[in-house]
């Protein structure tokens, strides 16, 4: 993410190890500012229904 040519625009990621997800965002300015998204698992209930969600969401904001 600090790589990324795209110094003006936010970035985002997810990171998982095969069970549990966290969405990242970078703000790149004088100092980078990361946000953290909650913790989903595959354990609970919808956690991955909620995950596909936000993932769709991303998708239609990086086509728009």
């Amino acid at each position: 993410m600090l790589g990324s040519p795209h110094a003006d625009k936010s970035l985002f990621g997810l990171v998982n190890n095969g069970s549990n997800f966290i969405f990242l965002k970078l703000v790149k300015g004088e100092q980078f500012e990361y946000a953290l998204s909650d913790e989903f698992s595959l354990r609970r209930g919808d956690d991955l229904v909620t995950v596909l969600a936000i993932l769709k969401g991303l998708k239609r904001g990086i086509l728009s």
